[in-house]
Formats: structure tokens, C-alpha cells, sequence
């Protein structure tokens, strides 16, 4: 009878240590954000390289939809104006006249379209064997009791100034029909779409830590420079089997 206590106890305890393990976030070694619409001809071939990028190991691949394209005649049904925001701040910071569709961006450091797979891959790894910098921090994530999210952000001496955002994500694949615009009965796919994106603070080398009520379906963090600058450190949560 002891020895099927000591049995049950031993499996409950292991149970709880794998549960606790699922539940803490991964470090990642690289960001790719795609802006993309629904009413750009060539965003549907962009959608499934982010795909392919969201399934490699550390990565960290957003999806953003921007609705540029609306006057077209379909309204992106998944675009939102802080979308739209966060690309303009990268047109700024990384010197591009105007905003475009589909376009890469790699760690808040590189952009280039997403049309050419073969010139995309080429930045994707010249942004990886970069790293991050010298000042990225130590980085987590871990998700708690009923949907609770966690973020800890290590102290770095001579850090830039930074901010710490939260941002909501659903693997996906969603499908869209779209029935109107250049796309016209085509089915568009997107991976790892963005659901909401929310600054958390201000982050200037000190260590702090956060707790959000909300982190559905997952979640990831990214320490990165004001307006639209290098991301410096990010980490996500995820589901096992995603697509």
C-alpha cells in the first residue's frame, strides 16, 4: 500500500514538474515581422514563407496586417491602426520612402520585400549570424493560471533606452476568403497573426517584471528601442504541433 502511495505521488509530482515546464516561454534568437494585406496580390506567397519561418527553431515570426490596400475594394478583416503605426515607425527608423506590402523585418535592424523568397532567406541569415546586441537582456516569459502572463526583464549595466511590449498571437493557420479586390476568391492564409500588440513600460537597464491578466491563444515579449529601432532581446510562448 506504501510502495502505491509512493508510486502515485512520484507520477503527480512528475506530472506537475512537465506542466511547469510547458508553461515557461523560449528565448528567442531572432524576430521576423511580415506586414501584409489581404489586398496584395503577392501577400498570399508572403504569408507562407513567414509560415516556414515561424516553424524554425528560436524564431520568432509576427504577422501584421496593414490595410493600404482597402481602396481596392476589400477591407483586410484582420488589419488594425497600430499596425499600421508600428510600420511607419519602421519606414522611419530603417530609412524606406513609403509603405509596402508584403514587407520583411528582421529584428527591428534589416527590412526587404517578401516577393523574392531567394533575397529574403539571404537577409533572414545575415540578421541571424548577427545576434543580438550587446545590450540585449535577459529575457522571459512564462504563462500562468488562467490564461495569466509573466514577463521578467534582467538588469543590463549601459543598456539604450528601451521599450517592453506584450503582444497577443494565434498560430494560425486562419483562412480568409476574400471576395472582393485583387484578391477576389482567393483563400488567404496567416500564421502567427498578431491578435494585439500592448506596451508594457519603459525599460532603461533595470530589472522589472510584469503580470497581464490575458494571454490567449499565445504570447511574446520584445525589449526594443524606441520608435520603430533594434529589438534587443524576445520571447514567446507556444502550442506543441502548431501547423
Amino acid at each position: 500500500m506504501i510502495g502505491r502511495l509512493i508510486a502515485l505521488a512520484l507520477m503527480a509530482l512528475a506530472a506537475t514538474t512537465t506542466n511547469a515546464r510547458a508553461q515557461e516561454g523560449e528565448r528567442a534568437q531572432m524576430v521576423v515581422e511580415l506586414f501584409t494585406s489581404q489586398g496584395c496580390t503577392q501577400c498570399p506567397r508572403a504569408n507562407r514563407l513567414l509560415g516556414m519561418f515561424a516553424r524554425e527553431d528560436d524564431v520568432l515570426a509576427l504577422t501584421f496586417p496593414v490595410g493600404i490596400w482597402d481602396y481596392l475594394g476589400w477591407h483586410d478583416t484582420y488589419a488594425r491602426p497600430e499596425y499600421g503605426d508600428r510600420q511607419r515607425a519602421y519606414s522611419r527608423s530603417l530609412r524606406v520612402r513609403g509603405r509596402f506590402t508584403p514587407q520583411l523585418v528582421f529584428n527591428g535592424a534589416r527590412q526587404i520585400s517578401a516577393s523574392d523568397w531567394d533575397q529574403a532567406r539571404a537577409t533572414y541569415d545575415a540578421q541571424r549570424a548577427d545576434g543580438w546586441p550587446a545590450a540585449a537582456p535577459d529575457l522571459a516569459i512564462s504563462r500562468l493560471r488562467n490564461n495569466r502572463v509573466r514577463v521578467t526583464v534582467g538588469a543590463r549595466s549601459n543598456a539604450p533606452q528601451a521599450d517592453v511590449w506584450l503582444i497577443a498571437y494565434d498560430p494560425g493557420p486562419l483562412t480568409v476568403v476574400v471576395t472582393g479586390g485583387a484578391n477576389r476568391n482567393r483563400s488567404v492564409a496567416h500564421y502567427n497573426l498578431v491578435k494585439w500588440i500592448e506596451r508594457l513600460d519603459g525599460w532603461n537597464g533595470r530589472s522589472a517584471w510584469y503580470e497581464r491578466p490575458r494571454c490567449q491563444p499565445e504570447c511574446a515579449v520584445i525589449v526594443q528601442e524606441p520608435n520603430g529601432g533594434r529589438i534587443l532581446a524576445a520571447a514567446y510562448t507556444y502550442r506543441e504541433g502548431r501547423y
